[in-house]
């Protein structure tokens, strides 16, 4: 796709249409409806000025012994307070801050604006610029986005595109990372992807759809002094999904999901003996009263992807090898309890156990997220 190893962006542009073009035909299923933030749109708001605040408080305990990644702890909390402004019912203006906080280490402080603009033309599609929305981490499986990554990346910013019928969904978006200017040392640096949803059965409390997601990362430019080539990984991951819904007081829904990924990736790092790998990854799982419960299964084959679930992934940290192969047996338990409206206390509980290499792991989060809103009684016009 890129053809000039030093420059990039005639690869850029072509890849940012094909995402678009690819867009137009969401729900890979993740255990992570937990991760929501973003703001709802209301547009019945027009004049309304009001301050809203977003927090999420954290504890997440990883006690992994992996050849993939290493064990360790994140204690912490990003807050986020931020001004909502509706000129009008199709539009939203926020601007505000993102503060994230780890407990123990002073040094380890982060503050970065916030500014978004929410364009609503109809009720099923949005157009965002700034800081997007990445709630349930896109309905990405997790060997392709890492659910950390909304505890501890800065807020993903760019442009975004959604669209939400019945029987369709998609979300389109670019994450820039790295801007660079005119002799920078640095390469250029973005995130992209699109996930797709098409439900092809719907009726009788029974919904089988056909997830599809196209995801990667991006690093180049013309305009650096960074020798480096151009790098680029992509991941393409089609799949089928069931879910059922119960009528019982004690089970709520049950499904499946299949997903098979191919990726590819540079062949200019010295620990790729490849340069493209697949991952098939299936799960079962069950919503109850009590919590939800799912059973996964993942095959990575020099599967890799930079900001993939660390632990499916078929790069080693300790020796900087590929892995051949990566084989895991996930059991994980959830449970999230709603305080207050858009206000919940969840926590969620990951088994693993290396196939490969006969080793158990696990992973234990707590989490406490809370949204809310302070309106004025009247109606504010800013002229």
């Amino acid at each position: 796709m890129i053809k000039n190893p030093k420059t990039g962006t005639t690869g850029s542009l072509l890849l940012i249409a094909l995402l678009f073009f690819v867009s137009l035909s969401l729900s890979g299923q993740n255990d992570y409806t937990l991760f929501k933030f973003y703001e709802p749109f209301k547009p019945d708001s027009t004049g309304k000025f009001y301050l809203a605040v977003d927090n999420v408080n954290f504890f997440k305990n990883n006690e992994y012994n992996s050849k993939v990644t290493t064990g360790y702890t994140l204690p912490g909390a990003w807050f986020r307070p931020k001004l909502v402004y509706y000129p009008d019912e199709k539009l939203r203006i926020e601007f505000g801050g993102h503060v994230l906080k780890f407990n123990g280490r002073e040094e380890y402080f982060h503050l970065t604006p916030w500014f978004n603009v929410h364009y609503q033309p109809t009720k099923k599609i949005s157009v965002i610029l700034g800081n997007l929305n990445s709630d349930g981490n896109h309905h990405l499986i997790e060997p392709l986005y890492e659910p950390e990554r909304f505890l501890t990346a800065k807020p993903e910013a760019g442009l975004q595109l959604k669209y939400d019928s019945k029987y369709f969904s998609t979300d389109f978006w670019i994450d820039w990372q790295q801007y660079i200017v005119n002799g920078d040392p640095l390469k250029e640096q973005f995130a992209f992807g699109t996930v797709i949803n098409q439900k092809i059965i719907a009726k009788n409390n029974l919904v089988v759809s056909i997830p599809f997601s196209f995801y990667g990362l991006h690093r180049g430019g013309e305009i650096d002094t960074n020798p480096d080539p151009v790098k680029t990984y992509i991941t393409v991951t089609p799949g089928i999904s069931l879910k059922k819904t119960s009528k019982t007081k004690m089970i709520r829904d049950w499904g499946i999901n299949v997903n098979y990924s191919l990726a590819t990736y540079p062949e200019n790092a010295p620990y790729y003996t490849n340069k493209k790998g697949w991952g098939f990854y299936t799960n079962a799982n069950i919503d109850t009263r009590l919590g939800g419960l799912t059973v996964a299964y993942w095959h990575g084959h020099q599967f890799f992807t930079p900001q993939g679930g660390f632990l499916y992934q078929c790069t080693s940290k300790t020796d900087k090898s590929m892995l051949l192969d990566n084989k895991l047996i996930d059991l994980k338990y959830h449970y999230i309890h709603k305080i207050m409206e858009d206000t919940f206390f969840g926590f969620i509980y990951d088994a693993y156990y290396d196939t490969i290499n006969k080793k158990s792991m696990s992973s234990q989060g707590l989490y406490l997220i809370v949204n809310f809103g302070a309106s004025p009684k009247k109606k504010i016009a800013l002229h």
